[in-house]
């Protein structure tokens, strides 16, 4: 009778968990809200040297981050960094402009007086700070239109870069 129980308790909590993601059509994942409410919309993205326009950047590290619109306009993010050339980096952001386009930031991720860090291994994580010029409306409707970018001492117009799905 306990191991029943027991089977049915984890089941239970089985059952309330957020369930997983699901890919949407065009790139971006939902996920299923607890509140019954709309699903946060996450946008996930590599960041590479190599998407940085003009050749700005010729570092090895290598990168992600993960984006989640929650539906109360809060922006979250992971991001986690390879740092293959011990780089100090000292700033990420959404940009908005197109690939291949540098353009104005949006939200910082982390942003003097925030302190350098030179690994991202555990990820950082946080909650997204809008600029003036933010939009969450624009950024939903126009994903690929945004991209994040990290900054480092060696390459401070950028070290590696992703676009948005």
């Amino acid at each position: 009778m306990r191991r029943l129980v027991a089977v049915l308790a984890v089941l239970a909590l089985g059952a309330c968990a957020e369930k997983q993601p699901t890919n949407a059509a065009d790139g971006r994942e939902t996920r299923t809200s607890l509140m019954g409410g709309e699903a946060p919309v996450v946008f996930n993205t590599q960041l590479r040297a190599e998407n940085e326009p003009n050749a700005a950047s010729s570092s090895e590290s290598l990168g992600y981050a993960q984006v989640t619109v929650q539906p109360d306009g809060k922006i979250e993010f992971t991001l986690s960094l390879n740092n293959k050339d011990d780089q100090t980096f000292t700033r990420a952001h959404i940009h908005k402009a197109p690939a291949g386009v540098n353009g104005p930031i949006h939200w910082d991720f982390h942003e003097p007086p925030d302190a350098p860090f030179t690994d991202a291994n555990p990820p950082l994580r946080g909650t997204a700070r809008p600029r003036a010029a933010a939009s969450v409306s624009d950024l939903l409707a126009n994903p690929q239109l945004y991209y994040v970018n990290v900054h480092s001492v060696l390459f401070p117009g950028g070290v590696v870069r992703g676009q948005l799905p």
